[in-house]
């Protein structure tokens, strides 16, 4: 299991890549977006439950 900082670290690091992949015209890999949808899932609720702990 990651850390909060770990899952942020992730994230920022697909989302530079989607940024990358803009200017080079490639072919985007369908589960990309998926993965980022699902880590913003889980830091949004891992910090939800830290607020309320």
């Amino acid at each position: 299991m990651f850390t909060l900082k770990e899952k942020l670290y992730l994230l920022e690091l697909l989302k530079k890549q989607n940024r990358k992949r803009l200017f080079s015209f490639g072919k985007k890999d369908p589960s990309h977006d998926r993965l980022v949808e699902k880590l913003e899932q889980m830091v949004r609720n891992e910090q939800v439950n830290r607020e309320q702990l």
